[in-house]
């Protein structure tokens, strides 16, 4: 089978304990290019402490800045099951949902479906305390064979 005909892959990544000023990878694109067509965070511990100001950032591989993805709600403390949805813009807010799901429809738009170059994404944490458990699942379509994501 041709590798493009595979379609999207999904990739899972973890992060525990949320430390003051703690900041952690969860996912590394490798081999090439990626067209990531959706990125969401499910709280599987429930998110308490101080405020928190995290933001999802990416840092291409082999030096360069950091950009901001997207920002997490201020200051917010999520239940288990809130699902934390990227919309695909730069520089926008995750939309906190209680429950599984999205709003009342149950449908979620992705209007970025951006392309990263080899890199990481990360969770960049303000210097708050907080513990949560929160699973990441990214969705990306390989733009070359080589080109991969997997959980940091």
């Amino acid at each position: 089978m041709d590798w493009r005909q595979e379609g999207n892959r999904v990739r899972i990544g973890t992060n525990a304990d949320w430390v003051a000023g703690g900041n952690f990878n969860i996912f590394t694109i490798t081999g090439g290019p990626v067209r990531i067509t959706s990125l969401f965070g499910h709280v599987v511990v429930a998110c308490t402490g101080a405020l928190l100001v995290p933001v999802l950032t990416f840092t291409p591989t082999g030096g360069g800045a950091a950009t901001n993805i997207c920002t997490l709600a201020v200051g917010a403390a999520w239940p288990v099951n809130t699902v934390l949805t990227w919309n695909g813009l730069l520089a926008t807010a995750l939309v906190a949902t209680i429950g599984i799901g999205h709003a009342a429809t149950g449908v979620e738009t992705f209007a970025g479906a951006l392309t990263f170059i080899p890199g990481v994404i990360r969770v960049t944490n303000a210097p708050a305390d907080a513990t949560a458990v929160i699973d990441w699942y990214i969705s990306y379509i390989e733009c070359r064979q080589e080109s991969n994501i997997v959980p940091a």
